[in-house]
Parts: C-alpha cells; structure tokens; sequence
C-alpha cells in the first residue's frame, strides 16, 4: 500500500520541541518555548498584515505560578475581548480550553467543561487532525482561535447584537 505524503506544516515555527505537561520536571522549558511561538507569531502577523501602528491582534501571557491560565485581550474588527486561555494537566496532547466572555453568548458553540468546571468555547469544528503534543499556543490562536473569533463576531454585527 502506497502512503500519500504529509503536507509540510507552513507553521513549523509556531511548534515547540519538548513534550511537557504541568507538572513535570521539563514544564518550564515548555512554557520558555510557549512564550517563544507567541513572539514569533507576532513577528509573522505584523509582517504580513503590515500592522505598524495598529494594535495587535491578540495579546496573552500567563497570569499563575504553573502557566496553567493565559489571560489576555483579542482585538478584531475594531472591538476588543478578553480572552482566557486554560491548559488542562493533559496539555499538550489536548488543546487548551479558550473562553471569550463576551463571545459566548453569541454562539452555540459552548460546553460546559466538566474538567475545569468552567464555560468554555468550543472552537473545534471538527477533530483536530493537525493537533499534536508540539502544538502551541500560538499555533492554536493561529488556526482555531481567529478563525472562531472572526466567524462570531461577523454574525454578531449582521445580527445587530454590537
């Protein structure tokens, strides 16, 4: 049986190298790599969409002693949300749990997570074939995060809800 080739992933930089889960001993180099993809991915969004003096797009930094909560704001199309990003002790082989207060109430894509014991958006359209244990942060406001925040607040607008 023939294999078909993997497509290259065009966000390599957005990866990190070490497999680590809260709590274990390399968790720290973790978070370093974490905070590493984020720059980059600022470094690339602000190239490519020429920002310059705009504000960007999302701004996130862990707000607990273990990295285990994200906090920060998104801004799109002129409005701009907090956003909460939560890493279960299973992370990274699972995505982190993202809440946009605000968003919420605008879709139906929300779960209560049993786990955390928090309200969470659901985000994933489907199963994440593209997810793996070094997948980032970045990489997941990349490729689940903007995309979901984008989709809400456009029919929130047609809508008339802001």
């Amino acid at each position: 049986m023939r294999s078909i080739p993997k497509e290259p992933d065009l966000f390599h930089f957005l990866q990190c190298a070490t497999v680590a889960s809260p709590g274990d001993k390399k968790w720290g180099l973790r978070i370093k790599e974490e905070k590493y993809a984020l720059v980059k991915l600022i470094e690339y969004i602000e190239y490519w969409e020429k920002v310059g003096e705009n504000p960007r797009w999302f701004s996130i930094k862990p707000v607990n002693e273990d990295a285990t909560r994200w906090e920060g704001t998104i801004t799109a199309q002129n409005y701009q949300f907090d956003i909460e990003l939560v890493l279960k002790k299973t992370y990274p082989h699972t995505p982190p749990a993202a809440r946009v207060p605000v968003l919420i109430d605008y879709t139906d894509r929300k779960l209560e997570d049993e786990v955390l014991g928090l309200r969470i958006c659901d985000m994933h359209m489907e199963q994440n074939f593209w997810w793996n244990e070094h997948c980032s942060i970045a990489l997941y406001l990349k490729r689940e995060v903007s995309y979901w925040v984008q989709s809400v607040l456009t029919m929130a607008i047609r809508q008339g809800y802001l």
